[in-house]
């Protein structure tokens, strides 16, 4: 007996002395279970590491296979037999474990298991988990020699757990302030939000030790999610992907402003995944970007179904990235504007230089050829009075891009005037050139909004008809308000074919005239030429086309 009970000294304080030769924590784990199981000659062993709720978060086996493991199914988180040493941590010695008050049996598959003994780890006089050992070999029984040998060796783990978790902490601290320097540098040095969400999700990914890393903002206009960045499992399929509204982990934390945090998100309850994954996900971090009340979205974290959950040191540095990230995301907003706002001055200045110097010298040439013109009969008269035209014309182009230009237009972006420009300056891309625009009238405050809309689409499908059709080099757009609204496109395209039907984009031109008891003509421009200001038709390679939408204007 002596002899055994030297021999056993000698394995323990071997085991000891190899406890304490590794830093890494996730190893020491498996190296102290596994020690275990050959101190007392178990078949079966197994650590089950305590979560922040008390309950088993991680269950580490030896002595079963991987297909025994697959048979049992979910490890167990607390019940039962095992759940004794976390009620009342002292140790706990059984003959046989399926006779115990609070036994409530064994899954399917799982193979027979009888003698058994417990003992519970402590860290820093905290409980840290707990030591199973099961199926004394030889069919015998653990003795009291058993259960004092895996208490030394229990108090020798809890030690070594606390140098590896605290090593661990010092290694992630480190890689932590080195991610946060490098994406304060990019911050600093104007990368773009792009450039700065990726590099967080790639640094919050290592530090953490995790398999996916996502950040998702908001989805203008909508109130849902898109994924912006995405890195680890899945990332290629993620990126541009719109999330859902409510019921998931980013949209609950997006919504409240608070972050969530889950040792096992597919079986959490509070909300679900939006998302499939090539891998079931277990531990999960969702952090909001930015403050409670201003969220600018969501950075998710994530590990394989069966890793271990994120310590609270891991979850602290999640958060200082996503706070970068919001900052990234506020930074590119004011770069934004900053940049729109040195446009917008530079319009201004072109625009004042435009009012102030090009019409007053363009209005004045124009009275002189005007007064020229009276003293000059014949066609050199006529070419004078054209020429007056023309200076006209001009004048009323480069006011239209002056209140284009200006600033102070920014209020009324919302307008029909302005929408119309859009449109125009849209069909451009299509057309090849940019239609010649003009406004009569009191557009913004005359037309309802009902019959902008309408004036809105009637100039998109005229404008994409000529761009498809026509073959047209000249566009000529005039928006008239007096009495009633009119649209006039004309082009010096090819004309109209001999015999022309409302179909089509024509049809629904009609159909909108119909609506508000309007009208559409469709002529020849040169046919038509005589009538108005606008004679692009007499200018065209070809005879052209007048189109003419007209509604009118309610009374009030």
């Amino acid at each position: 007996m002596v002899e055994r009970a030297s021999a056993r000294m000698d394995l323990l304080l071997e085991a000891i002395v190899n406890l304490g030769r590794g830093l890494e924590v996730e190893s020491l784990l498996h190296r102290i279970v596994t020690t275990a199981a050959d101190l007392v000659d178990a078949r079966y062993g197994a650590l089950g590491v305590l979560g922040d709720d008390g309950q088993i978060a991680r269950f580490l086996t030896v002595g079963l296979s991987e297909d025994q493991i697959r048979r049992i199914g979910p490890y167990p988180t607390g019940h039962g037999v095992l759940g004794e040493l976390i009620r009342h941590p002292v140790p706990l010695r059984l003959q046989d474990l399926t006779t115990h008050p609070a036994s409530i049996g064994v899954p399917a598959g799982h193979p027979p298991m009888h003698s058994f003994v417990g003992v519970p780890l402590r860290v820093h006089g905290a409980a840290f988990g707990n030591l199973y050992l099961t199926e004394k070999r030889g069919g015998r029984f653990f003795d009291a020699e058993d259960e004092r040998t895996l208490e030394g060796l229990a108090a020798a783990a809890s030690v070594a757990v606390e140098n590896a978790r605290l090593y661990d902490e010092a290694r992630l601290r480190e890689r932590w302030a080195h991610g946060n320097d490098e994406i304060s540098r990019r911050v600093l040095a104007g990368a773009s939000p792009e450039e700065v969400l990726d590099l967080v999700g790639a640094e919050a990914m290592l530090v953490a030790a995790a398999d996916l890393a996502a950040i998702a903002v908001p989805e203008p206009g909508t109130g849902r999610l898109v994924v912006r960045s995405a890195c680890g499992l899945g990332a290629q399929s993620m990126r541009g992907t719109t999330l859902p509204a409510s019921g998931t982990f980013a949209a609950q934390t997006f919504v409240s402003g608070l972050p969530m945090v889950t040792a096992d998100a597919v079986a959490d309850d509070r909300a679900g995944l939006s998302l499939a994954f090539p891998d079931d996900l277990g531990p999960l971090v969702v952090m909001p970007l930015g403050e409670q009340e201003h969220t600018r979205g969501v950075l998710a974290v994530a590990r394989r179904r069966g890793g271990a959950p994120f310590a609270p040191v891991v979850v602290e540095a999640l958060s200082a990235f996503a706070a970068q990230a919001a900052l990234a995301l506020e930074l590119g907003e004011r770069r934004t504007d900053a940049e729109h706002l040195a446009v917008l001055r530079d319009r201004e200045r072109i625009a004042r230089d435009l009012h102030d110097l090009a019409i007053q010298h363009l209005y004045a040439t124009g009275l002189s050829l005007q007064a020229l013109g009276r003293k000059v009969e014949g066609d050199a008269g006529a070419r004078l009075a054209a020429a007056v035209d023309e200076v006209d014309e001009t004048i009323s182009l480069i006011r239209t891009t002056v209140h284009r230009l200006q600033p102070g237009g920014g209020a009324r972006q919302v307008g029909l005037r302005s929408r119309v420009i859009t449109e125009v300056d849209r069909a451009a891309r299509s057309l090849g050139f940019t239609p010649h625009l003009r406004f009569e009238g009191t557009v913004d405050t005359s037309i309802p909004a009902d019959i902008a809309d309408h004036v809105v689409a009637v100039l998109r499908e005229s404008l994409s008809n000529v761009a498809r059709h026509a073959g047209a080099t000249r566009v000529d757009v005039v928006l008239t308000v007096s009495d009633d609204v009119a649209v006039t496109v004309v082009d010096d395209g090819t004309g109209l074919p001999g015999h022309l039907e409302h179909r089509g984009g024509l049809a629904n031109l009609a159909d909108r005239a119909g609506e508000l008891d309007g009208s559409l003509d469709v002529v020849p421009a040169r046919a038509d030429g005589a009538r108005g200001s606008d004679r692009a038709g007499d200018r065209g390679v070809g005879p052209g086309t007048r189109l003419t939408w007209r509604v009118p204007l309610p009374e009030a």
